[in-house]
C-alpha cells in the first residue's frame, strides 16, 4: 500500500479496499448459511466490482495485495507430514477448507471475537478448531477444551473455567501476563433444558462475555474479574438443543459447516 501511495497509484488503492470489502462482506453474511450458499456466492460474484475466477464459490478465494487478484485457497495448502507418527485419529490432512478456517480464525482470535461453527456429524468442526489450537504459540496463546452434555450446569462449568485460571491481582484473575486464554466450547449446545427454556451455563458464559466477570458462589457479594479470556464454540444443531440464546449467540461470528466437497475428500484420500 505504501509503494501505491508513493507510485501514485489511486484507483489501485481504491481496488484493494474494495477486495477488502467484498471478503468482509462475503463472509460476514454468507457464512452463516448452508444449502444457500451457491446461490448466494453467484449474487455475490456477479455484484462484485473486482471480477472473481468463473469455477468455484466466492469462498473458494482470497484477495492477494501484491498480485492484485483474487487467489484460490488451494494455493496456501501446506503439504501434508508423511513423517507424522502421532495417533491415526489425531492425523489432520490440510485441505482449502481449514487452510481458509484457520485463517478467519486466527483473524478472530487476534480481534477478540468469538467463533461459532454450526454443522452437522463429520464436517470438521471440532477438527478445524483443535488443528488451529496445535498450531498457536504456547508463549501468547493458552487453550482449555470444554465438552458439553446434557448434565453440564453452570457450576461445573465455573470449576473448569477457573481452573485454568491464575490470580493476578486483587480481585482479578486471568491466564499469565502477555498470554490470551482461549476456551474451546465443544456441542454447545446440548446442556438441558430448564424451566424456563433457558440452558445455565450458556447464560453463564454470556455473563462472562458481557460483564467479564464471574461471582464467587461461597459468597455472592463479591464479584470475581475476569481478563484476557475468550470463547470458541461450536454445535451440531440436530442434538441437544436447537436454539441457543441470542444473547450469547450474537458475540460469535457463525460459520457454517458443510458436508466436505468432492475436491477437498479426493484431497484428503488421495
Amino acid at each position: 500500500m505504501k509503494r501505491l501511495r508513493e507510485d501514485g497509484k489511486e484507483e489501485e488503492i481504491k481496488a484493494v479496499y474494495e477486495a477488502f470489502f467484498i471478503f468482509a462482506g462475503m463472509w460476514a453474511f454468507g457464512a452463516s448459511l448452508d444449502e444457500d450458499k451457491v446461490s448466494f456466492s453467484n449474487g455475490w460474484k456477479s455484484a462484485s466490482k473486482i471480477k472473481f475466477p468463473e469455477n468455484g464459490m466466492c469462498f473458494d478465494y482470497f484477495f492477494d495485495v501484491i498480485q492484485g487478484t483474487w487467489i484460490h485457497w488451494d494455493t496456501q495448502v501446506e503439504p501434508f507430514d508423511k513423517s507424522y507418527d502421532g495417533l491415526y485419529n489425531n492425523l489432520v490432512v490440510p485441505t482449502a477448507e481449514t487452510t481458509r478456517q484457520k485463517f478467519l480464525l486466527d483473524m478472530h482470535v487476534n480481534s477478540f471475537k468469538g467463533v461459532l461453527y454450526v454443522g452437522t456429524a463429520g464436517t470438521s468442526k471440532t477438527t478445524i478448531i483443535n488443528d488451529y489450537f496445535a498450531k498457536l504459540d504456547p508463549d501468547t496463546r493458552e487453550t482449555q477444551a470444554i465438552s458439553m452434555n446434557s448434565y453440564t450446569d453452570s457450576a461445573a462449568l465455573q470449576v473448569v473455567i477457573m481452573s485454568r485460571v491464575d490470580k493476578l491481582s486483587g480481585r482479578t484473575f486471568g491466564p499469565p501476563p502477555g498470554k490470551t486464554l482461549i476456551y474451546f466450547m465443544d456441542d454447545l449446545n446440548m446442556p438441558k433444558l430448564d424451566k424456563y427454556f433457558t440452558q445455565n451455563p450458556i447464560c453463564l458464559v454470556r455473563q462472562i462475555i458481557d460483564y467479564a466477570m464471574i461471582y464467587d458462589r461461597d459468597k455472592l457479594s463479591d464479584k470475581i474479574l475476569l481478563k484476557n479470556i475468550m470463547f470458541v464454540a461450536c454445535m451440531n444443531p440436530k442434538s441437544g438443543s436447537f436454539n441457543i440464546d441470542i444473547r450469547l449467540s450474537r458475540h460469535f461470528t457463525l460459520i457454517s459447516c458443510l458436508t466436505p466437497e468432492k475436491e477437498i475428500l479426493r484431497t484428503i484420500y488421495q
